[in-house]
């Protein structure tokens, strides 16, 4: 199968082509201002997604029998500062390629976010009615709307949540920017009453490449790990699977010593199902997800001096080669 993968230059997208590999696919990475540089995949491209006729072009030219579409302007912050741009690719990009696929009878694949709810509930259902409190979650709602208007049928929308794992940089996994922060000396805040559900990297393209093959699986979907934990708890237990001191360097907070955190979803917990129960991609526990993680590169000598361990580094398939 040829999958067009968007926004391979991220940290899911690079992985998702990977787990293409994997799997024997045929794989065209699509990056943004610079191509990316994946072991093992010969079709990488820079591309402006948001030119719809270069777009189409594309599509049409490759004819693939499916799409991975991961890029994003991915944050809060990002959507606010570029209304514009956010508008354009978190929803536009989106439409746009499941016209095409509905066209060329193509699966689409959508990653979204967890953050299309308000987060005052909880234990969000795929047929619960997204509230977002943000741009960021608003462009993401409409694109949902969009791709399943155009392909029901031939579309999954995949709302997930925030990402674990190892990066090529270091620094785009969620311990990652743990570990960045707690080298310089930060005693990071995390909030004890704010609720995520992590997911592993790898897990979760793996999830993205099944539902490709399972031509039988479309509509809204949700993909996370097993546990819904605070942020706080987050940073404790990842301090602690790596024998560091989380009292010295996790501070808990609530949301109400934070003004601004009245704008944040509370509680984003996803339940997994009916997905979990159809895939052979299993979901997995925090602890699962903690045994595939790394002390990040550039962090070795920091870990070193402070736990007295030495970091024994093996070549990474998708890093090293």
């Amino acid at each position: 199968m040829k999958i067009v993968v968007t926004g391979a230059s991220g940290f899911l997208g690079r992985e998702v082509c990977l787990a293409a590999l994997r799997r024997g696919h045929e794989v065209v990475a699509l990056g943004g201002s610079r191509a990316p540089v994946i072991p093992g995949v010969t079709q990488a491209r820079s591309f402006d997604l948001c030119s719809a006729s270069a777009l189409e072009a594309l599509v049409l030219e490759e004819f693939p029998q499916a799409v991975v579409h991961c890029a994003a302007l991915p944050t809060i912050e990002a959507c606010l500062a570029n209304p514009a741009q956010a508008a354009a690719l978190n929803t536009e990009v989106p439409k746009k390629l499941a016209q095409l696929c509905f066209h060329l009878g193509a699966k689409l694949i959508h990653v979204s976010t967890d953050t299309v709810f308000d987060g005052v509930a909880g234990n969000y259902q795929p047929t619960d009615q997204p509230a977002p409190l943000n741009l960021y979650g608003e462009t993401k709602a409409a694109a949902e709307v969009e791709v399943l208007r155009f392909g029901r049928e031939h579309a999954a929308v995949l709302r997930t949540s925030p990402i674990i794992g190892n990066s090529p940089s270091g620094e785009r996994g969620l311990h990652e920017r743990l570990f960045v922060a707690w080298k310089t000396g930060q005693k990071v805040a995390l909030f004890t009453d704010e609720l995520r559900q992590p997911v592993e990297v790898t897990n979760l393209a793996d999830v993205t490449i099944e539902l490709c093959e399972r031509g039988n699986l479309s509509g809204l979907f949700h993909w996370a790990g097993t546990e819904a934990l605070s942020r706080h708890e987050i940073g404790v237990r990842v301090a602690r699977h790596f024998g560091l001191d989380a009292a010295e360097l996790v501070r808990a907070i609530s949301r109400a010593e934070v003004p601004t955190a009245a704008a944040r979803p509370r509680d984003l917990s996803l339940r997994l199902h009916p997905l979990a129960g159809k895939l052979r991609t299993p979901a997995q526990t925090f602890d699962e997800q903690l045994t595939a993680l790394r002390v990040p590169r550039g962090c070795e000598d920091w870990y070193e001096k402070v736990t007295g361990r030495k970091v024994v580094r093996r070549l990474e398939k998708g890093i090293d080669f």
